[in-house]
Formats: structure tokens, sequence, C-alpha cells
């Protein structure tokens, strides 16, 4: 993931998503923290390798459907949802009930 997404306005709120449901290694729930705390630009070169990690493998960059960028706002359900966005997981369900 791009480093310039982490100014986001929900980022930090979706770190802390992420410590809340448990899906952080330890380790990684403590520097995710630390970035919460002081910022990404406070962490040593080892502390960013294991953020950066955690970060990929816990975010969708596009849908998968149409291709926008997932806000933060919705990247919980988009790592749950098979990558979509919120509109295009409404037209999904959408199909599926008719």
């Amino acid at each position: 993931m791009d480093q310039k997404r982490f100014i986001e306005e929900d980022f930090n709120g979706y770190l802390n998503q992420l410590i809340e449901s448990h899906r952080l290694e330890p380790i990684q729930e403590g520097i995710t923290k630390l970035v919460i705390d002081k910022g990404y630009d406070f962490l040593s070169i080892k502390q960013k390798k294991v953020f950066d990690y955690m970060i990929d493998t816990n975010t969708v960059d596009s849908c998968e459907r149409c291709g926008s960028d997932i806000p933060f706002c919705e990247m919980f359900e988009a790592l749950d949802n098979g990558g979509l966005c919120n509109y295009c997981q409404h037209m999904k369900e959408k199909l599926e009930y008719e």
C-alpha cells in the first residue's frame, strides 16, 4: 500500500479496528499502537517492515469489481467480503436476492 494513504482521515480509525478485532499478532499490534500515537515516520526501519507487511496483508487497495480505491472507513468490510467497495457489495447482495 502506498504510504501516502497513511495520512488519510480514517487511517487511525482503521488501525483501531484492526486492533479491536484481534486480527494482529502481538508485535504487529504494538507497532500499530505506536503508529496511532506517534505516526509512521517515528518507526525504525525494522518496525516499518513489520507494519508495512501487516498493512499489505490487511488492506484491499481497490475494489475487485469496479476498481475504485477503497477508503479506510470501508476497508474492514472489504477484507471480509472479497475485496468489494460498499457500493459493489450492496449491488452484489441486491442481485443475489432478486
